[in-house]
């Protein structure tokens, strides 16, 4: 009997994504998240779509609530992310341009230098797996990362929980680190559009250009393709003249509730002490790797001139949507961080298929028979040995 065609397996998973019951949990988490985000914007809270989205979907997770954002959907709205950032390339210069090689070589060191310091604290303090405390340690690339823990071995549902607190967490000490501890002053409209909003001839050349370039870029197997077609597109046309003016700012704030309800609805099954466990050791993991991250940024900053905030944003674990629209929020220079975020995120996925056949060695050596090497690949990590890698 013949398998059957590709065609008809992703029929039958849009056919669950669509069903009812899957309808019925997206809608409830963007009602959550939008009253989240309303609420925060009332309040005058920064990153207000966002975080109120985030918090909102979180709460309603851990108490049960039916709210589920899934990728998918959140992915339909990276288009928009990545055609409003491209407008932010308008704006640059030949001189600043100059100065990102160094800063572009460091996001491609950050990710070893700050995954093998997260790494020695899991596997010391938390005595967690090879393959768990590696995956959990890598900063970024939740979706990649959490694939190749199922195929390593590693606890897939603990990566993915690891990945997803550490962007909430970043998500959210941003806006404290910018305003509360660095002073920086709060931009007068942060996020705002210019008056002239874009024509629809213009909408229309600029949309069909994004998909295409989208198509593209998942042809060419691009990190992240329905972010970076859009926004290469965007960052193309804007300075050449070919398309202007600005997509409407309801989009925006839709991207930023989706977004951070997406991240809030990824709690959804985690019991209260699970839960709680996990964001200690993944809050003590971010510390870690902010530190190294504020290491590389205040270096880059020293070297390059460009601005501390702005190199500490794009050296931090977070996603690139997310650290993107917080630049765009709080008038650091978006183009920066998103095209470094991009570098770091390649970094990863280059690395992680290319080590693949010395990294399963060395994670299947922990849980090789005791006494089939020196020093333990079956050794209890209890007990000192070398299984803690």
């Amino acid at each position: 009997m013949s398998a059957p065609p590709p065609s008809a397996g992703r029929g039958a998973q849009w056919a669950e994504r669509l069903a009812p019951p899957a309808l019925g949990r997206l809608a409830l988490g963007l009602a959550v998240g939008a009253a989240g985000g309303a609420a925060a914007h009332a309040a005058g809270a920064p990153l207000a779509w966002m975080l109120g989205a985030l918090f909102a979907c979180m709460f309603a997770s851990l108490a049960g609530a039916p709210v589920m954002v899934p990728i998918w959907f959140r992915t339909l709205f990276l288009g928009v992310v990545g055609l409003f950032l491209g407008e932010s390339f308008a704006d640059l210069r030949v001189e600043a341009l100059a100065r990102w090689p160094v800063s572009l070589a460091a996001a491609a060191l950050y990710p070893a230098a700050g995954g093998a310091a997260c790494y020695a604290l899991f596997r010391a303090a938390a005595r967690m797996p090879r393959a768990t405390a590696l995956l959990c340690a890598v900063p970024g690339g939740l979706t990649a990362v959490s694939l190749f823990a199922a195929e390593v071995g590693g606890d897939e549902r603990r990566v993915a929980l690891a990945q997803s607190l550490r962007v909430a967490l970043v998500v959210l000490a941003a806006p404290v680190v910018a305003f509360g501890w660095l002073g920086l002053p709060r931009p007068a409209a942060a996020g705002a559009h210019p008056a002239a909003l874009m024509s629809a001839p213009d909408a229309a050349l600029l949309t069909g250009a994004a998909l295409a370039a989208t198509l593209l870029a998942g042809r060419l197997r691009v990190p992240l393709p329905y972010l970076v077609g859009p926004l290469a597109v965007s960052a193309a046309l804007r300075p050449a003249g070919v398309v202007s003016g600005a997509l409407p700012g309801w989009l925006v704030e839709a991207a930023l509730t989706v977004c951070g309800a997406s991240i809030g609805t990824r709690f959804a099954g985690f019991g209260l002490r699970q839960l709680a466990v996990g964001a200690a050791w993944t809050l003590a993991g971010t510390i870690v790797l902010m530190a190294v991250s504020w290491g590389f940024a205040a270096a880059v900053a020293a070297l390059t001139g460009i601005g501390l905030f702005a190199a500490l944003l794009a050296y931090a674990p977070g996603g690139v949507a997310e650290m993107s629209l917080i630049a765009l929020a709080i008038g650091a220079d978006p183009a920066f961080v998103a095209t470094h975020h991009m570098a770091r995120i390649l970094t990863i996925l280059i690395a992680l298929p290319a080590l693949g056949g010395p990294l399963r060695r060395f994670l299947a050596a922990e849980a090789a028979p005791s006494g089939a090497r020196p020093g333990g690949p079956g050794a209890d990590p209890a007990s000192g040995g070398s299984a803690r890698g």
